[in-house]
């Protein structure tokens, strides 16, 4: 439920908080007070949508923040969190805020912690359900009726759906596939020359994988020999030969290591150092031999270079075409390769394809079956329950119906068409609701969907904002004990005009315009006894309030209250 409201430069309201009581919040006033703006602002902390129009004259951005007590739908409200890595309070408080700029950027936060604006949208359908003043116009459309039909589905009809939905994914992609195959022959023929060509290209090429590496290494050696040779003359000439005169640096070596023979004959402690220079010795001996095979071995061929150049040549025009590496080359071809074996062999193919198109069509049907069933299980449900509550509604001769038709063709829903069909009188015919429903009826039948729904949905707080379009007299009444009655377990806030609603109220707020100099303001205040009686009688008789008439409000609230502590 929702604890309080703060407004903050949205619209007329500079700033406004409503701190909501337990069971049922009244919101009156004049037309055009800015009752709406206070259920625009609660829609927009839900994760409405919003634009820069909405702040308050001079005012650089509108702010909505909002206090909720999660005492429904808990385990899903909290995993939600948990999975955003927000903190949920001891208290199980929540506090979300979301400011609207001049720029039109807006800024959401969920305790403290900054989100997406689709992550309110996706916490507020576990906190609030909202029925607007023109929602029961969705009714008329009759395409939207599986969709409220599922509403009253669990989780386990909802894993059915994405089941199906995947298969139907599975059965497009076979279906796009067999389209291939059954293309004009001309354009068949042409595809395959094309893969016949490529693959050719590429198995001609005789392409290796680390080859291209080891030719771009033997040409930097080839282009690099005369520098090879002379580094490498040089090595040798140091270590063996010697240069200008000096002695190599393996006679050098000896002479050390002649020393060190007759030095460690006086010293044996010179064995070990005597050791290791004859090791080095050695090493270097072996050192320069190889180096001489090596300079011998340099030879600078200008055809090994050329033709290598022609390979590196080769294997650029494959990599312009078919991939960016020899390994991406590879796989195009063998991909291709396949591409190549399934167009040669299409009807093997094709056989295979729709063979695995009969046994996913056999599934979704299967699927779509189990779904029918659910929804006619729900339906005998709903009609009962909806026929029930009309008549508590004041409509006791209605009948209720949903229409569920079975398609040829499966889609994400099934195979089903569901139509609400009423009947509103004795004896007359089940029709759709856009010809026979007055505006009135339908406000009802939204009313009852909703009541019903929130059983199903867990939702601790309901918002009807003038739901009572089109009602009056004794249906009124009804409207107004229904309204209370669903109180007594949630809390509710409604916008309303209707007096018999009104007198209902555990907690009423009148909502009016002031003004000072030359700006208009929204003051919201929370009405004791007295106030009641004094908005009420406003309600009844419009500006001119006469004794009579505040009689008559004060028995109209007075009524109201035995009537709630009847229902306890």
């Amino acid at each position: 439920m929702i604890l309080a409201l703060n407004i903050k430069n949205i619209a007329l309201i500079d700033e406004a908080e409503i701190d909501f009581d337990d069971g049922l919040n009244i919101l009156t006033g004049e037309t055009g007070a800015g009752k709406s703006i206070v259920i625009d602002s609660m829609t927009l902390l839900l994760g409405g949508r919003a634009n820069k129009d909405i702040i308050r004259n001079g005012a650089q951005k509108a702010t909505v923040e909002g206090v909720f007590l999660v005492d429904s739908n808990t385990d899903v409200i909290h995993k939600i969190l948990d999975e955003a890595g927000i903190e949920h309070e001891d208290d199980d408080t929540l506090i979300i805020s979301r400011d609207i700029t001049e720029n039109g950027r807006n800024y959401c936060r969920v305790n403290g912690r900054i989100v997406p604006l689709s992550f309110l949208s996706k916490l507020g359908t576990y906190l609030v359900d909202i029925l607007g003043q023109h929602e029961h116009q969705f009714l008329l459309d009759s395409s939207k009726h599986l969709s409220i039909l599922d509403n009253f589905q669990d989780k386990n009809f909802f894993d059915l759906k994405g089941t199906l939905k995947d298969l139907l994914s599975e059965y497009n992609i076979l279906n796009k596939r067999l389209k291939e195959f059954y293309s004009d022959d001309k354009e068949k023929m042409s595809k395959i020359d094309l893969l016949k060509y490529q693959i050719n290209e590429i198995e001609s090429a005789k392409i290796k994988k680390g080859e291209e590496e080891n030719l771009l290494e033997r040409r930097n050696i080839l282009i690099n020999s005369e520098k090879l040779f002379n580094s490498m003359n040089e090595c040798y000439n140091l270590l063996y030969k010697g240069i200008n005169d000096n002695a190599s640096i393996l006679d050098n070596l000896s002479v050390v290591l002649k020393n060190l023979d007759a030095s460690h004959k006086i010293d044996r402690r010179l064995e070990k150092l005597r050791e290791m220079i004859q090791s080095a010795l050695y090493t270097l001996d072996d050192c320069s031999i190889q180096i001489r095979d090596y300079i011998e071995n340099i030879n600078f061929d200008a055809n090994e270079l050329n033709e290598i150049e022609k390979r590196l040549d080769i294997l650029g025009n494959l990599k312009r075409k078919y991939g960016r590496t020899i390994e991406e080359i590879i796989r195009y071809k063998e991909e291709k390769n396949d591409e190549l074996t399934k167009l040669l062999n299409a009807e093997e193919e094709i056989h295979k394809i729709n063979k695995e198109k009969e046994e996913i069509m056999q599934k979704i049907k299967v699927i779509s079956d189990e779904i029918h069933e659910r929804r006619k299980n729900v339906a005998d449900f709903l009609e009962k329950k909806i026929s029930d509550v009309l008549s508590e509604l004041n409509m006791p001769n209605t009948i209720f119906k949903v229409d569920i038709r079975k398609k040829d063709v499966a889609n994400e829903n099934g195979m089903d068409e569901v139509e609400f069909l009423i009947s509103t009188n004795i004896g007359e015919p089940l029709k759709p609701l856009d010809k026979i429903a007055s505006g009135g009826e339908l406000s009802r039948i939204m009313l009852a969907l909703k009541t019903i729904l929130a059983d199903f949905d867990g939702i601790s707080t309901l918002i009807f904002d003038e739901v009572d379009t089109g009602i009056s007299g004794k249906a009124a009444q009804s409207v107004a004990q229904k309204i209370a009655l669903i109180s007594r377990n949630r809390q509710v806030i409604c916008v309303t005009h209707l007096p018999q609603i009104t007198s209902m109220a555990d907690a009423h707020f009148k909502i009016s315009k002031d003004f000072d100099k030359d700006k208009t303001y929204i003051k919201i205040e929370k009405l004791d006894y007295e106030g009641k009686i004094k908005e009420l009688s406003r309600i009844i008789s419009g500006t001119v309030v006469t004794n009579t008439t505040y009689s008559h409000s004060k028995e109209l609230i007075d009524l109201a209250e035995n009537y709630k502590k009847s229902l306890i």
